[in-house]
């Protein structure tokens, strides 16, 4: 006789076995907070009176009490403990805000990793004189917005950015929280997600539907239910509980997991409230966009010979939109079939320049591109590898250099060399004030290369020739700019990577319309030889960036359903906005695939000794 299975006895043990992972995870996160509470420290006691010297900046959100005391013994910190920057911890800071700290900040590596900048507890921060003052923080220290001092923690640890720590100051009084502040917090927090994504409200909905599949589950899978809701409420104590008492101990911690999950409710769904009048504010204060110059002058005459070689053999290769500002255009790159260069045709002119970067590296797309340079740690230690090899640097310049976040890197391992950086945006200038680079050079390197103010035996230009007009007057400006012996080194996107055709437009290195010049591997050695460089060592594979797919996926999203956030996109309807929801949701599962087949993918072409092209290639050169 058949068996027979209840109704619903599958759902049961579906949600059962989901919410008995969960709580898995719940136990797990808190021995991983539980680790990096016990290393964040308390601030050493105050001095009976301040240190001798200028008074620290010490910026404050409104409704923090900082004490005398505390002034005192963070003043004396800074000038004696090697600090330019230190965040101000609460000693009575709330328990789910002490968690949600611990979450974005690993105090271990505040001092040791230069690119780490996760904000803080956003109370108070104190700067010394100096620093603030480069910073602009000075004179800011009263009242401040929580978002606002986001913005100001975040600043003081990039203008300090192995000198920066944060402790618990135990005299410290935390303002009072509300929806509002909170969504101020992660608003900015978030920041490098604008003007592309909207990842605050994602995360509050995350975590609602945290707190909704924790209390449904009770109707289905009660006894998983529980667990997960008495784990995830149990937190506080096991992070902050034990025999070796971390200098942050919330207080009430037995009430604060009682009352945990209304608590969390209550909090999740003002901040859901916050952040929808505040999109509603910014909707209706948007002005719009900035309308482009006309079409014709926007681009130049059409070429009907290649700019590398002269050739007439021209064929179009790919036509691709603007997939991050989704500013109005359609780009055509055309091959030359008799070298295999790529380039823009037509190519933008200097207006079309000026309007295509207009706030894409700088205001509303600088924060996006901070984060992004940031995650390039291991890309730019491995350049500084590859250099490593053949060369111990005295003084290096990095052309393109943005902010200055490879510079920074590189002067962790060679503190004693000069690094100088040459860009065409303010974001140069800004990397000298912060500290990052030595000297800012601001122009076209053609220009300025017979003018600079030292000789460098290191040269590098890392994903930049490609957006430069005239790539070989680039390589002559860095002979002249590099001593005889001195070595250049060339990163740039590799157009015969395989990817490049499969992908179509969606390839990730077409990055229209800022790429103009796509010069070939081969075409690069050749025009190095011709310059009076001797290669040294070309990597294909090994140099790649890797993520190609994945990267296509997330170009085809922003296509079909670009963020209703960007100036440049037309504001969207309620089934507009229903359709980027269904959209976002749908492509979590391909997301994850992508990135798997991509880890593979990359593995295999970065193995050592590996010659099959990837999507960039590295080209070290030495000048004879």
């Amino acid at each position: 006789m058949p068996s027979r299975r209840r109704p619903g006895c599958r759902p049961s043990r579906l949600a059962g076995g989901a919410l008995g992972l969960l709580a898995a995870a719940h136990v797990a996160e808190a021995l991983v907070l539980r680790g990096r509470a016990r290393r964040l420290v308390a601030l050493p006691p105050a001095p009976e009176a301040g240190p001798a010297g200028p008074e620290p900046a010490i910026l404050a959100v409104a409704g923090a009490t900082v004490d005398s005391a505390t002034r005192r013994a963070a003043a004396q910190v800074l000038a004696t403990g090697g600090l330019d920057a230190v965040d101000l911890v609460p000693g009575d800071l709330p328990a789910a805000r002490s968690l949600r700290l611990l979450r974005r900040l690993r105090p271990d590596r505040l001092r040791g990793d230069a690119l780490h900048t996760p904000g803080g507890a956003h109370e108070a921060v104190a700067v010394r004189a100096e620093v603030a003052e480069r910073a602009g923080l000075a004179g800011l220290e009263r009242g401040l917005d929580r978002g606002d001092m986001v913005r100001r923690t975040v600043t003081a640890q990039r203008y300090a950015p192995t000198s920066a720590t944060a402790l618990v100051a135990p005299g410290l009084r935390a303002a009072p929280g509300s929806g509002r502040a909170r969504w101020r917090e992660l608003d900015e927090l978030t920041a490098f997600a604008r003007p592309h994504g909207a990842l605050a409200p994602a995360l509050v909905g995350l975590e609602l539907a945290h707190l909704g599949a924790m209390t449904a589950g009770l109707a289905v899978a009660p006894g998983a239910a529980l667990a997960a809701l008495a784990t995830w409420a149990a937190q506080p104590l096991l992070v902050f509980c034990g025999r070796r008492r971390p200098a942050l101990v919330p207080a009430a911690l037995g009430l604060a997991s009682a009352l945990r999950p209304v608590q969390a409710w209550r909090d999740a769904l003002a901040t859901a409230a916050a952040g929808a009048a505040a999109s509603r504010a910014v909707a209706r204060s948007r002005p719009p966009a900035p309308a482009p110059p006309p079409e014709h002058l926007l681009f130049e005459p059409r070429r009907t010979r290649c700019p590398w070689c002269a050739s007439p053999a021209l064929v179009p290769r790919v036509e691709v939109e603007d997939m991050l500002q989704h500013k109005p255009g359609r780009f055509r790159l055309d091959e030359c079939t008799a070298c295999g260069h790529v380039f823009q045709n037509p190519r933008l002119s200097l207006a079309g320049l000026d309007h295509y970067y207009d706030q894409f590296y700088e205001g509303e797309g600088q924060e996006p591109w901070e984060f992004a340079f940031a995650a390039m740690g291991g890309a730019y230690r491995k350049r500084t590898g590859a250099l490593a090899r053949h060369a111990e640097p005295r003084a290096w310049l990095d052309v393109g250099t943005g902010h200055g976040h490879f510079c920074l890197v590189a002067r962790q391992r060679w503190p004693e060399a000069v690094f100088d950086g040459l860009d065409l945006s303010e974001s140069v200038e800004e990397a000298a004030r912060r500290g990052w680079i030595d000297r800012a050079y601001r122009g076209l390197f053609p220009d300025l290369a017979d003018s600079l103010d030292r000789s460098y035996d290191v040269v590098s230009m890392h994903h930049y020739l490609e957006h430069t007009r005239e790539p070989r007057r680039e390589l002559a400006a860095a002979a002249k700019a590099l001593e005889p012996g001195g070595h250049l080194m060339i990163e740039g996107p590799d157009v015969d990577c395989p990817w490049s055709r499969r992908l179509g437009p969606y390839w990730r290195c077409w990055f229209q319309p800022q790429h103009q010049h796509f010069v070939t591997c081969d075409n690069l050695v050749a025009a190095l030889e011709d310059t009076g460089f001797e290669v040294v060592v070309v990597e294909r594979g090994p140099a790649s960036e890797g993520m190609d797919i994945t990267s296509a996926v997330t170009f085809w999203v922003s296509r079909v359903v670009p963020d209703p956030r960007s100036p440049w996109t037309p504001p969207a309807s309620v089934a507009g906005r229903a359709k980027r929801l269904a959209v976002l949701g749908g492509v979590i599962p391909v997301l994850a695939a992508t990135a798997a087949a991509d880890a593979i993918k990359d593995a295999w072409l970065r193995r050592p000794g590996a010659t099959a092209p990837g999507n960039a290639y590295r080209v070290v050169a030495r000048r004879v």
